[in-house]
């Protein structure tokens, strides 16, 4: 089962995740791949921004980056074109790897493609099913100070620019279950138990719908 997982900025996908990978599911990070895009794209990152993103280990500073891009509308875009083609690529290798040791092994292949940029990667339409990770506001202001030492505004200006990522959903084809993480630990994990049992009934249909929240 290829199963995707999304979210908007610290809904927490991530902690979703790791609950994943808790229950057997091989978590595929594609922030992490992000990343390594970046290293991989780093003169053409400096050949668009400037040497300001370079930080003072020789390596783009993300951050840096972050800051102008989720700033500025088009370079938000040029940023993501000279990336998402590596990160891309590099998500195609790590399933195909996922899988083959599975099958290696003799297993079934649990494998969750963990993106908040999920419904403009090509390997969405490939997902048995979708699992959407939501949390308030509020929450994620918090997180976003917490993890990443943001001002409310920046939070905000970010989330506001992932909006447009969900406009993307329909065109997936996919099922999509719905998770709220808006308590703690415990609740999350009530939840997401309550949201596999519906995603293995509906995984592999064509269906764009929202068939369940939990």
């Amino acid at each position: 089962m290829l199963l995707g997982l999304t979210g908007g900025y610290c809904a927490g996908k991530n902690a979703a995740a790791a609950l994943l990978e808790e229950r057997g599911w091989t978590c595929i990070d594609v922030d992490g791949l992000g990343h390594e895009a970046i290293d991989r794209a780093a003169e053409a990152i400096v050949a668009r921004f400037g040497a300001a993103v370079i930080g003072p280990e020789g390596r783009v500073d993300r951050r840096a980056l972050a800051a102008i891009v989720f700033s500025d509308r088009k370079a938000l875009a040029d940023q993501e074109a000279i990336v998402h083609p590596i990160a891309i690529e590099l998500l195609d290798e790590r399933i195909a790897r996922a899988g083959a040791a599975a099958a290696s092994e003799g297993r079934e292949a649990l494998l969750c493609v963990n993106a908040a940029l999920l419904y403009i990667a090509p390997q969405a339409a490939r997902c048995d099913a979708i699992l959407e990770l939501h949390a308030p506001l509020l929450a994620r202001l918090r997180r976003a100070r917490a993890r990443d030492g943001a001002s409310a505004l920046a939070a905000l200006r970010r989330i506001v620019r992932q909006r447009r990522l969900w406009r993307r959903r329909a065109s997936v084809g996919r099922p999509v279950v719905r998770v709220y993480n808006g308590g703690d630990r415990a609740a999350l994990e009530n939840a997401l138990e309550r949201a596999l049992k519906k995603l293995k009934e509906v995984a592999g249909e064509a269906n764009a719908a929202l068939i369940g929240q939990f």
